[in-house]
Formats: C-alpha cells, structure tokens, sequence
C-alpha cells in the first residue's frame, strides 16, 4: 500500500489496542502540553457544542467512504483481472497513482473547480438557492444528503486507490482454484466472485483496518476545506489554535471511531488470517498520523516539526521493515551456504547484507514519497511548514498553502496552479514509491 511499506498481519485485539493507545497518546499530550495542574487537566468543559453529534456525523462519512472505497476497490480489481495480467497490473498502477495524489489537493480542486469555475453548490460553503416554497422534507433531505455525500466522495478518492491496489497484489497471496474450478464447470463470474473473494476476505479485512487509521487523518483535511461541522472541522480548528484540551479530547473520541471502524470490518470480513504476534510490528497498527498532526502543535516540538514527522514514519516504516525482512530472511539459502562449510562473515557478506542493502533502500524511498505526502497534508493546518522549506522545495510546494482570503480567492479564480502543483508532488511519490517497489526483494 501507498502509507505502509509492506502488508503485516493485524495483532490481536485491534479494536481494544487503538482504544488504550489513544488514551494513552491524550494523556501524554496533556502531560506535555498543559501546564495547569492536573486537577484542571482532568476536568474541562467541552470545547465545543454538540460533540458526540459532530463525532456521529465523521463516523458516518468515514464509514459511507470505507465501504464506498471497499466496492469500488473490489469492482475495478476483479474486472481487470478477468482481463488478463497486463489490465491487472495496469490497474495496480493507476490504483498506486490515485492513492499518491495529496488529499488536499484533491478537496481544494474540487472547490475549485466545482464552486469557483462552474459556480454549483456545495452546501456546507454556498448553498442552493431554491425557492420558499419548495422548503419541504424532500429538499431538507437532499441538503442533508449532498452536505454528507461530498466529503464521503472526496475521501474515497485516495481510500479507493489503496483497495485497488491491494486487491490486485494480493490476489496471489491466495490458493489458486482457477482450474479445479474450471473442471467442475463453475462458470467464471462465480469463480471469482465466490471463491476467489471468500479467499481475500481475511486479507481484504487486515487493508481496511490498516485504512482506518489512516482515513481520520484525511478526514480531518477535508472538512476544514469544506468548512463541513465535523470532529475533523473542530480537530483542525484545536491544532490551529494549539488547544492541548481540545486536541486530547479529540484524539481520544477519534480513537473510539477507529476502534469502531476496525471492529466493523473485523465483523463484516469474516475469515481466518494469522495474527501478528510480534510487539514491533504492531506498533505499525497504531494511528501515527493522527497522532503526529496533534503532538507536532506541542511547545516543545512546534520548533521543529519535522522531528515528529521522522520519528511517526520511522516508527511505522520500521515495524513493516522487519515483517518483511522476516519473511524474506526465511526464503534465504543460509543453511545451505554454512553446510558448504561458509564462515558466519562470508554468509552475511553474500547473502544477508545485498538483501538487506536493497530492503534498506527500499524504505528510504517509501518514507521520502510519504514524507511528501503528509507535508501536503499537514501543511493545511501549519502553513509554516511550507514556508520554513528552501527552494526550490518550498517553491514548489507553496501553491498548496491556502490560509488567507487571497489564497482562496486564487484558488477559486484559477485552481490550475495547485492542480498542476499537486500533480507533480503526486508524480514525485508515485516514483519513488515505484523505484521501492522495484528494488524491495520480494520472497519467491
């Protein structure tokens, strides 16, 4: 997938391990963000009106995203497959280019082009003008459908692009029943749609989860764009403001919707899939980006930001390195080679050390593409990180910083700009991301 450098099994008891962590990541940040004392830590009203039904509306629209992600993911995946290996790597492709593209580049563009160029609704920024008259429930009803179905839609953009790409390259991770089945006179739709997807089950299962930690984060982009009255809307209003209450609050609430999310899936992908029983590769099932947009506002690290972004992909980059590397150190000819009678030296400097060049590689270029990525992303709420980069970086990132009226006059006027600025960081990731996969050893 695009934001992990390779699959690992979920741990078990995902749902409780994302509730704990949470809480512990809203308890650290009030210990290093406050400084009153812990008895006004504790006890805070609400920082913003209607909570839980901000909180019910984001679920809502991370879910109607998900599955949206989900079907569409599984549609185009299997349609390529039925036409052959080339559609099915195309697909893999075009699936890893739409997952790169920076999600606000693509809500941004959206109001650019969909409100600035061609002046149509969008509810939660300009209205439709309808009549008095036609005030009833059928036009309440439309209203609250389109002010929910635009950030589901722009969400399942880059959630949908991770599906495809995932159902594709994990289709041969399962057992091959194609000419069993075909002897039996099981026609083709029902081969692939009933017995190959009751094998990707389990696998497709672990990639929502995976995508459900990762989609609040999005989230939280999307609705400050569309100024939609969301928990993302009122996460981005707490880190702007560097509101330490507001943003534990919000990272602890944000942890009960994931731990829902991937309890959801769990019960909705039935299937047996070995769970992951190593403790670092599970912190790789953790919510960093979440966390990272939250801790990086904290006094001691506003300073230098980009602190906290190394040390969220190192982490997360880190666990799915030794997963992979553990599978393929299995498939390595080392025992064999100390048979032949090869020093404990001469079998690290043959066989372990090329391999272990090439994965090292590999993981440089996957944090580089995601590093990009999140810039994008993080530079909605903290523009400075743009602005504190030299040229030609910071050049070259600039249009995608839209914080001032003049911004967003441009943006509406002319959105071209960031589109063609946000195409080519998609570009940029989108090769690096291939040249990990080209150099990352992959176990026969």
């Amino acid at each position: 997938m695009t934001h992990a450098q390779d699959f690992t099994p979920p741990p078990s008891w995902l749902p409780l391990r994302v509730l704990c962590s949470s809480v512990v990541a809203a308890g650290t940040l009030l210990a290093l963000g406050d400084t009153g004392p812990w008895s006004e830590r504790l006890s805070w009203e609400m920082p913003a009106p209607g909570l839980w039904s901000r909180c019910g509306a984001s679920l809502l629209i991370l879910t109607v995203a998900l599955l949206l992600a989900l079907c569409l993911g599984l549609a185009l995946g299997f349609a390529a497959r039925r036409l052959g290996a080339r559609m099915e790597a195309m697909a893999a492709f075009c699936g890893r280019a739409i997952a790169c593209l920076p999600v606000a580049v693509i809500a941004w563009g959206f109001v650019g082009l969909w409100t600035g160029k061609h002046g149509l609704p969008v509810e939660t920024l300009m209205p439709a003008e309808l009549p008095l008259l036609h005030n009833v429930w059928q036009v309440t009803l439309a209203r609250t459908v389109w002010e929910f179905l635009v950030p589901a839609l722009l969400l399942a953009l880059p959630l949908a692009g991770e599906v495809l790409h995932a159902v594709v390259t994990d289709g041969p991770a399962t057992t091959d029943l194609d000419f069993a089945l075909r002897a039996r006179g099981v026609p083709r739709a029902a081969r692939l749609w009933r017995h190959h997807l009751r094998q990707m089950l389990p696998l497709l299962r672990g990639r929502m989860q995976a995508l459900c930690l990762v989609a609040p984060a999005f989230l939280i982009i999307i609705e400050d764009v569309l100024r939609f009255m969301g928990w993302g809307g009122w996460m981005a209003q707490a880190v702007r403001g560097a509101d330490v209450r507001a943003m534990a609050l919000c990272l602890l609430t944000g942890g009960v919707m994931m731990a829902l999310l991937c309890a959801g899936f769990h019960l909705l992908l039935r299937g047996r899939l070995r769970q992951g029983r190593n403790r670092l590769t599970a912190l790789a099932w953790l919510p960093w980006p979440l966390w990272m947009l939250g801790i990086m506002t904290l006094p001691p690290l506003s300073e230098c930001p980009w602190l906290v972004f190394w040390f969220a992909l190192l982490i997360f980059g880190s666990a799915a390195w030794h997963h992979a590397w553990t599978r393929v150190e299995k498939k390595l000819p080392l025992d064999a080679a100390r048979v032949f009678g090869a020093t404990e030296w001469g079998v690290w400097l043959a066989h372990i050390a090329p391999v272990q060049l090439r994965m090292l590689l590999a993981w440089i270029s996957t944090v580089f593409a995601q590093t990009l990525l999140w810039i994008a992303a993080a530079c909605v709420l903290q523009p400075r990180l743009v602005r504190d980069l030299e040229a030609p970086l910071g050049a070259w990132l600039g249009p995608l910083v839209v914080d001032s009226p003049q911004d967003t006059g441009r943006v509406l006027a002319d959105p071209s700009t960031l589109l063609w600025a946000g195409g080519g960081l998609a570009l940029a990731a989108l090769c690096l991301i291939q040249i990990s996969r080209i150099i990352q050893p992959r176990p026969s």
